[in-house]
C-alpha cells in the first residue's frame, strides 16, 4: 500500500507480513475532568515529553526460596501518578496552578490510539521547582493518583 493511499489507521501493511506503526503526537489527548463538571484538554507543554504515567507499585510480588521453591501474591495497591511538563506561561500551568492552590481533587485521562491511563481521583503532589533563564521556563507537576488504570486495549 503505498504511502499516498494512507487512511489514517495506526499502521501501514507493506506486505511480506511487515507493517509500520505511525505516532502522531497531535493525537494524544490529556483530560482534566474538574470537580464542576469542566473538561479541559491540557496544551503548551515543553519541547520534548508531554506526559508520562506510571503505577507506584508493582502488581506481582515474587519470591524463591534456597531451593527454588516459588511463591507470588498478586498486590491490590491501585496507586499511580502522571507528569506533565508545560510551558510555565500557559493556561494548562494556569489551571494546574489554581487546582494546586484549592487542593482540588480531579481526573486525569490520557489517551492515544487503543492505549488509555489514568484516575478519576488526583491530587496535584507538590508546586512545581521554578527555575528562570535564557529558555522557555517550564513546569513539571506529578497528579497522584488513587485508583490508577491502565489499559492498553481500549476499544
Amino acid at each position: 500500500m503505498p504511502i499516498q493511499s494512507f487512511n489514517g489507521a495506526r499502521r501501514i501493511d507493506v506486505g511480506g507480513g511487515d507493517e509500520i506503526s505511525l505516532y502522531d503526537a497531535d493525537n494524544v489527548k490529556i483530560t482534566i475532568i474538574r470537580g464542576n463538571g469542566q473538561t479541559i484538554i491540557l496544551r503548551n507543554f515543553q519541547d520534548g515529553d508531554m506526559v508520562s504515567g506510571s503505577k507506584t507499585n508493582n502488581k506481582v510480588e515474587t519470591m524463591s526460596d534456597a531451593q527454588g521453591s516459588s511463591a507470588g501474591s498478586i498486590n491490590k495497591d491501585q496507586l499511580g501518578s502522571i507528569q506533565t511538563t508545560f510551558q510555565q506561561g500557559s493556561t494548562s500551568h494556569e489551571l494546574m496552578s489554581e487546582m494546586y492552590n484549592n487542593d482540588e481533587v480531579f481526573a486525569m485521562w490520557v489517551n492515544y490510539g487503543h492505549e488509555r491511563y489514568g484516575s478519576d481521583y488526583c491530587i496535584l503532589q507538590k508546586a512545581p521547582d521554578a527555575p528562570y533563564g535564557k529558555s522557555v521556563p517550564t513546569r513539571q507537576w506529578t497528579a497522584d493518583c488513587f485508583k490508577y488504570v491502565y489499559d492498553g486495549n481500549v476499544q
